[in-house]
């Protein structure tokens, strides 16, 4: 399988992609809670809006973290993750 992003790159995605306090972007942003559904819904209609592109790549890794991470749960400690580094074309 190819690399997924890493949690501090995943919460600083859903921090710049996210629509307000009541979404799931937010909620794993602030927390790291995973809700599948919401989330992939959320990401989904993003990517529909973008060409093709650097935001459009960040959010497919996204989708794909979000598909592959186990444990959906809050995150202890999730506040203090953050990874600036970009999203590499093979971690899509």
């Amino acid at each position: 399988m190819d690399p997924i992003i890493n949690d501090g790159q995943a919460r600083r995605l859903a921090a710049e992609w996210h629509g307000g306090q009541w979404t799931a972007l937010y909620s794993l942003a602030s927390s790291g809670h995973i809700d599948r559904d919401r989330l992939r819904t959320e990401i989904s209609r993003e990517v529909q809006a973008l060409e093709h592109g650097c935001p459009r790549r960040d959010l497919l890794a996204l989708d794909k973290y979000v598909r592959h991470r186990g444990d959906t749960s809050t995150v202890p400690g999730w506040h203090r993750l953050w990874d600036e580094t970009p999203v590499r074309l093979d971690q899509t």
